[in-house]
């Protein structure tokens, strides 16, 4: 915890200058915060992003559910393509929004018996902002996700948590390997994102939380 405070510190020192206000994420080339708190499982299932979008782009065209995947429109496109031209991508702001959880592929060594495209109902959830973080939760169900968002150049790196219907508390980050989530968040269109979370491990091959502007 206390390397995590240095090098937030060292963060907020490296975005004021003398005559400045600290912006928030206006050092996000720094990728020092999420680094030392990731854990080496989630490393790797960031390396392999990738990997997830394929394979559970292979499991819906081998369900011969192609449509349903470009019925989500742009959130289920090529993720090398979701912040499109621009190089200084809008990040969602402090406060409500609208999210749905979207889930594609199949668990590895699960029977196919779910569809391999599901999404849910949107619900409302909830961006704070803390210094040059952002905290990110979704609406309580029977799963809530919750955590922080890390600056990262053109992205924000999720980690964080499942809350289970029935919970009395709530888990930090790296408490319980099971319960633990990885995402990058993207954007997709203006007041549109998406959390990709690879290689879930309950369900499905990549969990998606589809994030819009609430409405007014």
């Amino acid at each position: 915890m206390m390397r995590v405070l240095a090098l937030l510190a060292l963060l907020v020192l490296a975005g004021c200058g003398k005559d400045d206000e600290l912006r928030p994420y206006a050092v996000v080339r720094r990728a020092d915060v999420w680094q030392a708190v990731i854990s080496d499982p989630d490393r790797g299932r960031l390396a392999r992003l990738a990997d997830a979008w394929e394979q559970a782009r292979t499991d819906i065209t081998e369900a011969g559910r192609d449509a349903d995947l470009a019925a989500l429109g742009p959130v289920a496109a090529d993720p090398m393509a979701a912040n499109g031209p621009s190089a200084a991508p809008v990040f969602p702001a402090a406060g409500n929004h609208e999210c749905r959880t979207i889930l594609l592929g199949w668990r590895q060594g699960t029977p196919h018996t779910a569809p391999p495209v599901q999404a849910s109902a949107w619900a409302p959830c909830t961006f704070t902002a803390d210094g040059i973080l952002q905290r990110f939760e979704t609406a309580p169900g029977p799963q809530q996700y919750l955590g922080t968002l890390y600056p990262d150049v053109d992205r924000l790196i999720f980690l964080g948590t499942l809350r289970l219907a029935g919970d009395m508390g709530r888990l930090r980050y790296g408490e319980d390997r099971d319960r633990d989530q990885l995402g990058v968040l993207q954007a997709v269109a203006p007041g549109h994102w998406r959390i990709a979370l690879p290689w879930p491990h309950w369900t499905a091959r990549l969990v998606l939380i589809e994030i819009r502007t609430a409405a007014a």
